[in-house]
């Protein structure tokens, strides 16, 4: 999100709106918001119900969890449920009128697009 932050005033000069969704209670995204100083919000995506709508939802099996817990994790606690369940990382351009321009979407948290990408993408689309 720190990497999307750098680029937002060039998204926001574009006509775009940038805004993250997290399955996070709403607590816990202002937290994030607060903690990286981010100019856009981060929306909660309660019981992960969007994410669901679009198919972008799994569950972590087992031992997944148990490393979690390990860390310190406590999706229970900061998701507000007991699913165990997590969104991929993606992006979504929608237009003016909400139609859905481009989709990214990895199951490998770690592949996001660079946010310079992005800009250029919603240069390209305008």
């Amino acid at each position: 999100m720190e990497a999307l932050q750098q680029v937002h005033d060039e998204i926001k000069a574009l006509g775009a709106t940038l805004v993250a969704i997290s399955p996070q209670l709403p607590k816990y995204s202002k937290q994030v918001v607060k903690k990286h100083n981010l100019a856009f919000p981060v929306l909660a995506d309660i019981d992960n119900e969007i994410a669901d709508h679009f198919g972008l939802t799994f569950s972590l099996p087992e031992d997944l969890k148990r490393v979690y817990s390990g860390f310190g994790i406590d999706l229970v606690r900061f998701n507000g449920n007991e699913q165990w369940q997590l969104p991929l990382s993606g992006h979504f351009i929608a237009d003016a009128s909400g139609v859905i321009r481009n989709v990214d979407v990895h199951p490998d948290y770690t592949k996001r697009p660079d946010p310079p990408e992005l800009v250029e993408l919603l240069r390209s689309l305008n």
